[in-house]
Order: C-alpha cells, then structure tokens, then sequence
C-alpha cells in the first residue's frame, strides 16, 4: 500500500485553483503541484468548450459552480464570516469522499493526493469522481451558501438542487435552526411546498402549537375596502402605512396551510389544540410578568408545571428576533424605528418584538433552568437570541436603577458568580454586551465602574486596557448622541499606553475618513457623518486640532459637508438634501465649522473636493484661515466663525486651551508647506488654460489667495522667515 504525501491538499482547491491558473487569474497552490495538475493530459476543461449545441450556462462544469460559490458568494473582504461558510463548504466535500471505497490497484506513479479519512486517490479516478458528484453532495454544497440566487444562476442542475424540497429543507435548518425553519420557510413567500414541509418535519424541525396561533394571525390577506374606509374614518388610530403592509404568512398556499396545520395536530398529539390562543400571553402570565423582578419568583414557581408542560410538551419556542437595522442619519431610517415602536402585536412581519422577548428573558434570569428545558426540545439558539437581554437584565438586577431599601452594592466575586451562571448555560459576555452595560451605568460609573471592569477581567482573563479598547469601538457606533462623554473618558482613563491609537482602530472600523473620490461622492445617495458627530468634536477638544485622529475626524466630517453642497447644487431650492434629517444636516454644518474655528490645518488634497463646492462657508475657512496660518500672511477671517445650526454639544470638562493653538514644532512644516505651493502651482495653471472643472466661489476665492501669494512674494522668502511670521499669529 502507497503511503499518502504528508501534504494534505483540499480537492476542491485544487480544482478552482487549476482553472483560476489557466484562466490567469491568480497562483497559489505551490508550483509543483500546479505543474503536475496543468500536465495532465488527461483532464482538460477546454475540451467543454467543443460542445457547440450547449448554451453558455450548460457549458458551466462543476468545478466552474464551486468557483462561482467562492467568488460570487462571498464577494469583497475576507471576514471569518466568510472564511468559516468556505471551511464549512469543504468539510462537506471531505465528508463525504470519506465514504468512497478506493481499489489500491489504481495507484500509479506521481499520483496521489493525500486527504483525511482516505488512504489513497489517483489523479484520474478524482477527476472522473469530480465530474460525476451526486446531488448528495450538491446538497451537502448547497445548505453552506449564504444565499442560494449567486449559485443557482450557475447552471440547470444547481437550479434543479434549489428547487429540491431536501435541498431546501437542508438550507432552512442550516442556516437558521430547527426552532425557526418553519417560520422563515414560510417568510420567504414561495419557498415554502407540501414536500419541504415533510422535509423539514423529517429532520426534527420544531412545529409548535404557538407556531400555528401565529399563523391562524395572519394568514390570509387582507380585506382593502375595509382598510380603506378605516383609514378614511381614523378607526383605533390605523396607521396610513401599515395596514397595506403584507403579513409574514399573506402568500402561504391553502394546501400547504393546510398540511402544517394537521400536522402540529399529529405531532404534538392534541385534538383539543388551543389553536386560538396565544402561548406568548401565556407564557407571560405564568412567568408572573404582570409582577415586579422581585415579587416575580414565587408565583414563577407555583406554575412551573404549567411552563414545563408548555415548553416540553406545546413545544413553545419566541419567533425569532429582528436583525437591527443599520443605522442612517435618513428620514427613513427614523420612521422604521418610530413604525416599530408603536407596531401592534404580533408584528405583521412575524418577528418577535422587544417587549415580547424580555418577557422570555426575564424568566429565565428567575429559572435559568428554563434554558435547559429549550435545548431539549431542539431550541438551541435560545441563549444567542436573547443574549443581550439576559445578560444586560443580570446586571439590572446586581444593580437596581432604583435600589430597594435592603439594598447592597454586590462585590466582583457575586458579580462573577451571576454571570458565569449564565455563560455556563451558554451565554456569552462579549464586547457588546460589556460595552452596553457600561453605557447603562454611566451616570454611576464612579460607583460601579471599576467593579464591572474587575468583573470582566477575571472572566475574560483579559487586561482591562484590551477590554476598554474592545468596547471604545461599540461606545462609539453612530446610534448613540454622545450628550455625555462620561463613558468615552472612562473608557479611556482604562487604556494604557496610546490610547490614541484604539480611538484610531475604532474610527476604522467605522471607516472614518475620506470614502469616495470628487467623482463618485456625486452619485452617492447618502454620505452623512460616520459616527455622530458629537465623538468627533469630543476629540477635537480632548487631542487638539493636530492629532491624527482629528485630521482623521476631519476627513470625514469634510466629506460629509461637501456632499450635502452637491446636492444642494443639484437640487436648488431645498434647504435640507433629500433623505437626510434636519438633525443630521445641522449637526454636519455645525462641526465643520467647530473644526474651522479650532484652525484645523486643510491639507492639498483636500482641493480636489472643495472645487467641487459653491458654498462659501465651506470654502473660506480654507483660504481666509488655514493657508494664511500656515504661510504667515495676516488673517482676513474674524474668529470664530458664527455657528447658526442648532445642534447641542457636550461639555468637555478637561478641554486645555492650548490645544486650540497650531503646534507646527510638531510638524514637518516645511513638506507640508512645498506640498501646498506645488498643487496651488498646478492649479492656478489649469485655472489659467481653463483645463479644470471649478465652481465659481472656489475661482474667486483661489484667485484671491494667489494674489496675496504673488505680492508676498512667498514663493522667494525662506522657511524660516514664514515660521517667524507664523509664530506671532
């Protein structure tokens, strides 16, 4: 028997990699491997390309899909999101070579590929194996695609496999649990057929009696006449927009509403199902909802009879919840947070709302035992659910908004105890969550502050300063006003070293900064600040006008503003772009002009974008404040700049006035200064040939300066005598 090579290499890399190399494309496995694949005379995916009768999409191979599978599917940067999908598409593959028998007969020289669970597989026999992969395997492929549309345009037999109720049934549960595959099945309109019923019923997929209360809500649509005369008539308050929005189960077909209904009867044994109730309402009553935390307990105990019986046997299990929406400083963004707020239950979407889910996480901070009783059943994504729920309410509870009299502030041991608790059962105290109790607390951070950082730190087995600079990035997410910056100093009073640089790794990760060149910020729909702009001017304050992360800050805060005149320019007539709020829109002009009067330094690329721009306000700052500072010529601006948008600031309590003054003994002022006369040098060249496209405020103001230039004669005196010049501005 031939010994495998100690190398093991993925099949299915091999492949891709082989056409990606004839293609041109890239080269990553090792040269000997490539060299032995591309000598191979006998497999050739050209030779596909004779099959003249076929149409382009039927010419596609096998290999090609799976190519398609790891280059469409998961387009952009490499996330460990995306690496685990293709781990994942991989173990599928190995799984089931796994159950080939390989003849030993079939070895010959320089042919083998070594792969786990296999002693040995020749060239051709893999090949001829790749080519004739059966649907158990397009399956087992299919089920790890995030979403199946980028693969089933590969060819009829992946659309065929799309179409396959196992296929389908295999996808569901994959991607988002036995506990809620039958609810999105039914969401995603015409996925659902009386085959992947039976197919997802088959793999232990939970139907509950609270399932088929939720779709007895909704099934159906709805009555327009009767809509249109409520509307008409303000009846109950019905709101213009929701009432013609279509239910999570309006598309469901009789037949297949039919089915799911006998069989919630036959599954969980009961002819006398409360089909017309509601376990949620139960489930709340005898948690003892109606009850305060405190007072809660006993009645919760009295009824676990009737909670067991309703998990274990009714098979209860919350809708999932919502995905939070990404935030956007847009009109619309606003009123999809108010349209939730004051939805009415259940949600025509289907999701669980908030308040329905504290209800279940309440309880289970009461009986954490509960959690134990919904993995059993098969809800095992319980605890990533409601993690932030369970999680921030444990805190809630060690430490009351409103404290009762008995009340005693608990040490780090009984906080770590409470909590190990909860991650025993399979909850997890992540950045999120650490960072949002701290925002809880942050009226009181001088009382709990360091007992919850002590706490994280013992569990975590992490430093304090790599927790403070994990939660700088969630403290800092867009969502959040920043009327106070107790928590940002707090955060980092904990950082040792720089804490400069995790403020820095935070605005990355929000990508502050210049995102778009001056041709396509034109046709952006919306560019508003990245964070709020209240951590920006917390910065300027706190770092002065000279820090990276300010001139970072700055960038972005520049973008933003010059968008805002593009689509004033294209739109004249309107005060606020389309889409963005008046908030937004106030808080953007308003920090532009905090950053002006600090004398923040322009930069020379920084032209590119402002020739763009018709609004003097914009542009003044730059040439009456900026250039003048840093060529020593006198200002003409009167300082500070009035700031007529409403927008309200925090107070900054260690805010040093020096910061406000330019430190150019901290600056190569001299390269930077050269950078300037060179593309002011090149401006005003196509300026004179009329070879750039300007609007008229920058002309006027950009002709202004290099006048002043000229007549200073600053392009002839040295550096020095300009540093002088500077120094007593």
């Amino acid at each position: 028997m031939v010994t495998p090579p100690a190398t093991v290499v993925n099949p299915v890399a091999i492949i891709m990699q082989r056409q990606l190399i004839t293609k041109g494309r890239c080269k990553l496995l090792p040269h000997s491997i490539i060299e032995d694949l591309l000598n191979n005379e006998e497999f050739d995916i050209n030779t596909r390309n004779n099959e003249a009768t076929l149409s382009p999409h039927q010419k596609l191979s096998l290999e090609e899909s799976l190519l398609i599978l790891n280059f469409i599917n998961f387009p952009g940067k490499i996330s460990p999101k995306k690496t685990k999908c293709v781990e994942n598409l991989n173990k599928a593959i190995r799984d089931y070579y796994h159950y080939w028998t390989i003849d030993n007969q079939c070895v010959t020289k320089n042919a083998a590929i070594g792969l786990p669970h296999l002693e040995i597989l020749t060239k051709k026999y893999f090949l001829h194996k790749m080519q004739s992969l059966y649907d158990e395997l397009r399956i087992n492929i299919f089920k790890y695609v995030i979403t199946p549309s980028s693969l089933v345009v590969a060819n009829r037999e992946w659309f065929a496999i799309s179409q396959d109720p196992h296929a389908k049934a295999e996808w569901l549960i994959n991607k988002y649990g036995k506990a809620h595959a039958l609810f999105h099945a039914v969401r995603l309109r015409n996925f659902m057929t009386d085959n992947v019923v039976q197919a997802l019923i088959a793999r232990d997929a939970i139907i509950s009696r609270y399932f088929v209360q939720r779709l007895l809500m909704h099934f159906g649509t709805i009555d327009e006449k009767l809509t249109k005369q409520k509307i008409e008539y303000n009846v109950h308050n019905v709101n213009n927009r929701s009432p013609w929005k279509k239910s999570w189960a309006s598309n469901l077909t009789i037949p297949v509403f039919t089915n799911l209904i006998t069989k919630c009867y036959e599954i969980l044994n009961d002819n006398e199902l409360a089909a017309k109730g509601n376990d949620m309402e139960l489930f709340h009553f005898l948690s003892a909802g109606p009850l305060t935390i405190y007072h809660a307990p006993q009645r919760l105990y009295q009824n676990l009879v009737d909670i067991k019986d309703l998990i274990l046997n009714r098979k209860f299990v919350p809708f999932p919840p919502r995905k939070k929406p990404i935030y956007e400083d847009t009109i619309e963004f606003i009123q999809l947070i108010q349209d939730r707020a004051q939805e009415d239950y259940p949600p025509k979407d289907g999701y669980e709302n908030s308040r329905q889910l504290n209800v279940i996480a309440r309880a289970i901070l009461i009986y954490p035992d509960l959690v134990i009783m919904w993995k059993e059943i098969g809800y095992y994504e319980i605890c990533s659910d409601l993690n932030e729920l369970v999680m921030q309410g444990a805190l809630l509870i060690l430490f009351p908004p409103t404290p009762p009299i008995n009340w005693v502030c608990p040490n780090v041991d009984t906080v770590i105890k409470r909590l190990k608790q909860l991650i025993d059962l399979g909850f997890q105290l992540n950045d999120i969550v650490m960072e949002d109790a701290l925002h809880i607390f942050e009226h009181r951070l001088d009382r709990f502050g360091d007992i919850l950082m002590d706490s994280f730190h013992r569990i975590h087995k992490r430093s304090i300063s790599s927790i403070a600079s994990s939660c700088i990035i969630q403290a800092i997410k867009p969502e959040r006003n920043h009327r106070k910056t107790d928590l940002l100093e707090f955060l980092i009073s904990k950082i040792d070293g720089q804490p400069e640089k995790a403020l820095n790794d935070a605005l990355e990760h929000y990508n502050v900064g210049f995102n778009y060149d001056n041709n396509s910020i034109k046709s952006v729909k919306i560019r508003s600040s990245s964070v709020h702009s209240n951590v920006y001017y917390w910065i300027l304050k706190k770092y002065g006008s000279n820090s990276e992360i300010t001139q970072k800050c700055f960038e972005d805060i520049l973008e933003s503003r010059i968008w805002i005149d593009l689509k004033l320019q294209e739109t004249p007539g309107i005060e606020i772009p389309d889409h963005l709020t008046k908030c937004a829109f106030n808080s953007i002009c308003s920090i532009y002009l905090e950053f002006c009067n600090e004398r923040i330094p322009f930069k020379a690329n920084h032209l590119s974008y402002l020739k763009l721009v018709e609004n003097e306000e914009i542009i003044k700052p730059c040439f009456e404040l900026s250039l003048p500072i840093l060529f020593g010529l006198e200002l003409n601006s009167k300082l500070p700049y009035d700031i007529n948008y409403e927008c309200n600031r925090p107070d900054i309590n260690n805010y040093q006035n020096n910061n406000s003054k330019r430190k150019y003994n901290d600056m190569d002022e001299q390269l930077d200064r050269n950078e300037w006369i060179k593309s002011l040098e090149l401006y005003n060249n196509q300026i004179t040939v009329n070879s750039i496209v300007i609007t008229s405020s920058f002309k006027n103001n950009f002709k202004i300066f290099w006048e002043r230039i000229k007549s200073s004669r600053i392009l002839e005196i040295n550096n020095d005598e300009i540093s002088s010049k500077r120094s007593k501005q």
